[in-house]
C-alpha cells in the first residue's frame, strides 16, 4: 500500500509538467460557461413558470453539455498523462525503481479517477456559482429563491461515471501501448464519431461504449431500476479489460 502512494505521489509531481491539470480545470469550466453565456444574453427565456426550480433546467442543461464533452476529456486526460514517460523514454528506468509493475499500474489507474473526480467536483461548483450569480444578475430567474435537487445530481453523476467506466479502461491500456497521443486520439474521436452517427440508438450501441454518455442526453431516472442495461455493460467491459490491460502491464510490457 506505502509503494502505491509513493508512485501516487510521484504521479502528482509528473502531472505538474502537463497540461493535465490545466485542462482539469478548464474542461470543467467550458460547459458552465458556456451556459452562463446563454442564460445572461438570452435570460426572458429562462424565466421559470410558477412552480418550477430553476435549477433543474440549468443542470439538465449543463448535463447534457458534459455528455458530449467528457469522453474527449477523458481520451485526452489519460493520453498526456501517459505522454510523460513516452516522450521522455523514461520507462525502463521506471521499471529499475523499487516500485512494482503493479503499483505503478494503480496508481496511474487511482490518479486518472482522482483528475475525473475533480472534473465532476468542479463542474457542479462551476454550475452552482453559474446559478447563484444569474440570480443576482437577474431576481426573475429565481436562482437565490430554491435550492438545486443534490440527489437528483449524485445520481446522475454516479450513472455518468459508470457509464464512462469502459472508455477510461479502452484508452489507458491503448496510452501505454500507443506512443503516439495523436494516434490515440484519433481512435478515440472515431468511435465518437461513430456513436453521434448512430445517435446512441439502436440495439447494436449497447455493445458500443463511446455510445453510452450520448444515452444520457436528457436523461431521466426509471424509479423502477437504478442501473440501465448499458451501464452493467459498461462495468462488464471496464472488469474485463481492467485486468487484461492489468496482465499486459505487469507480464510483458517494457516500455
Amino acid at each position: 500500500m506505502s509503494s502505491i502512494s509513493k508512485a501516487f505521489s510521484a504521479e502528482i509531481i509528473k502531472s505538474k509538467n502537463t497540461y493535465a491539470l490545466w485542462l482539469t480545470f478548464i474542461g470543467a469550466a467550458i460547459i458552465p460557461f458556456t451556459i452562463f453565456i446563454t442564460y445572461a444574453y438570452n435570460w426572458e427565456l429562462f424565466i421559470p413558470k410558477t412552480g418550477e426550480n430553476p435549477w433543474k433546467e440549468i443542470f439538465i442543461r449543463s448535463f447534457n453539455g458534459i455528455t458530449l464533452f467528457t469522453p474527449l476529456f477523458i481520451i485526452l486526460i489519460i493520453g498526456l498523462l501517459f505522454d510523460v514517460e513516452h516522450k521522455s523514454n523514461s520507462w525502463k528506468h521506471i521499471f529499475v525503481l523499487p516500485i512494482s509493475k503493479s503499483s505503478f499500474f494503480l496508481s496511474k489507474y487511482l490518479f486518472v479517477f482522482s483528475l475525473i473526480s475533480i472534473y465532476f467536483i468542479l463542474f457542479v461548483l462551476f454550475t452552482l456559482a453559474n446559478g447563484c450569480l444569474l440570480g443576482v444578475y437577474k431576481q426573475q430567474l429565481n436562482f437565490l429563491e430554491l435550492n438545486p435537487c443534490w440527489i437528483e445530481i449524485v445520481i446522475f453523476l454516479t450513472k455518468f461515471f459508470i457509464g464512462v467506466l469502459s472508455i477510461i479502461a479502452i484508452h489507458f491500456w491503448l496510452s501505454f501501448r500507443l506512443k503516439n497521443l495523436i494516434v490515440n486520439f484519433g481512435i478515440g474521436l472515431t468511435g465518437i464519431a461513430f456513436a453521434i452517427l448512430l445517435n446512441g440508438r439502436g440495439g447494436l450501441t449497447v455493445l458500443l461504449p463511446y455510445s453510452y454518455p450520448i444515452k444520457m442526453l436528457n436523461y431521466s431516472s426509471n424509479p423502477s431500476y437504478f442501473l440501465e442495461d448499458y451501464h452493467i455493460v459498461s462495468i462488464f467491459y471496464f472488469i474485463v479489460i481492467f485486468c487484461m490491460s492489468y496482465l499486459n502491464f505487469t507480464k510483458s510490457y517494457n516500455g
